[in-house]
């Protein structure tokens, strides 16, 4: 089971998403949220911190746990096989210091700022998910996308 950290940057109304490039091999030209693999030694909420300075520029601070998704879904390259997945979704607040940037042009094309209650398709289908989820209040889920 692989575990992923995602960000839920809220300012405004508004939350961050970044659109992943069509090079990309998994979720080519989806949109979701800032997220990343965790490395050795750091923990979920370190590894979310740097993800945000390291895609999008951003120094964030102040960052808590809000919604935990347990994820079953097909294995994106072999349909007879199935994923699990703990993604955990983190919330902050940008100030109006700040702005986001593109660091990582080869992995996302974009970003952009979004009505969280009116999600750009298409969007990776847990991390829809878990964004709706954040936003109804919910703070354990299951997603069964097979």
């Amino acid at each position: 089971m692989m575990i992923i950290p995602h960000l839920i940057l809220r300012k405004d109304s508004k939350i961050l998403l970044t659109r992943r490039s069509q090079a990309n091999k998994i979720w080519a030209s989806h949109w979701h949220c800032v997220t990343g693999s965790i490395e050795s030694g750091e923990s979920p909420r370190e590894a979310i911190i740097r993800e945000a300075q390291e895609e999008v520029g951003l120094k964030i601070k102040n960052v808590s746990l809000e919604t935990t998704v347990f994820l079953i879904e097909k294995d994106y390259f072999d349909p007879l096989k199935k994923f699990y997945g703990l993604e955990l979704f983190f919330v902050s607040h940008l100030d109006d210091e700040q702005e986001p940037i593109n660091l990582e042009p080869l992995k996302q094309c974009s970003l952009g700022w979004f009505d969280p209650y009116k999600l750009p398709e298409p969007m990776i289908p847990g991390v829809g998910f878990g964004i709706k989820s954040y936003f109804d209040n919910q703070h354990y889920v299951e997603f069964r996308n097979i």
